[in-house]
């Protein structure tokens, strides 16, 4: 991401399930606390405490860093929720500790979580939300789930990519028998960034990228790539 994320975008990171999206959002709020930076983390389908201990399992203290008033953890999934009321919870949030990055996980959790009547102008409602907040300099980095294709390749369910500054997405492929997963930036609006297509995993440390580019396939963000044969390479490297 040419050096990292700007302050202040908006960040929507984008696979199926079992990707580790949740795993790199609660990532992003570990080393904003490390570097100082307090967060508030937003989840509509899990308890905090669930949250925190799932963060633990890969080596993050979140439990710590709440103790210190550094995070804030807002479950909301149990209210009736209009926008205005989310918001203000967030905004309220904030202020409390002075947050400069948010994770909103997931956006469906989010939507779920409002009033019937809101729900159809979902779009409308995020838009203000990101607007407001990444207004005054805070960082936002959301969720949102799509179903595996391996005909398509597509970034959310919800045509919200015009609201967000930067889009990552992670996918399942096969290759040589095995599913892995593959992470590719989509764009981003403040500057250049890498067009690779990378690998990674992860294990008890987190989202982990292993090793280079892969170079040696065609067709990777289908899912169902192909292994390059010893012309083709050479074709690509000329």
């Amino acid at each position: 991401m040419n050096g990292g994320i700007p302050e202040g975008d908006s960040v929507l990171v984008t696979g199926a399930s079992g990707t580790g999206k949740s795993v790199l959002a609660t990532q992003f709020i570990a080393e904003g606390i490390r570097q100082g930076e307090p967060g508030i983390v937003a989840v509509f389908e899990e308890r905090p405490q669930a949250y925190m201990d799932r963060a633990g399992s890969f080596g993050m203290d979140l439990q710590t860093a709440q103790a210190e008033g550094k995070l804030l953890i807002l479950y909301l999934r149990p209210l009736d929720l209009s926008v205005d009321e989310t918001m203000n919870e967030i905004l309220d949030a904030v202020q409390k500790i002075g947050a400069k990055r948010l994770v909103i996980d997931s956006l469906a959790g989010f939507e779920m979580a409002l009033s019937p009547g809101f729900r159809e102008d979902f779009r409308e409602s995020l838009y203000r939300m990101i607007f407001a907040l990444t207004g005054i300099g805070v960082t936002i980095l959301s969720t949102v789930e799509v179903d595996e294709s391996f005909t398509e390749f597509p970034f959310s369910t919800y045509s919200i990519s015009f609201l967000t500054d930067d889009i990552v997405r992670l996918r399942y492929v096969s290759i040589e028998g095995e599913l892995r997963k593959i992470v590719v930036i989509i764009k981003m609006r403040g500057g250049d960034h890498s067009q690779d297509i990378r690998e990674y995993e992860i294990t008890s440390e987190g989202m982990v990228i292993a090793g280079e580019r892969l170079k040696d396939y065609q067709h990777l963000i289908t899912g169902i790539p192909e292994r390059l044969r010893a012309s083709e390479k050479k074709k690509v490297i000329e």
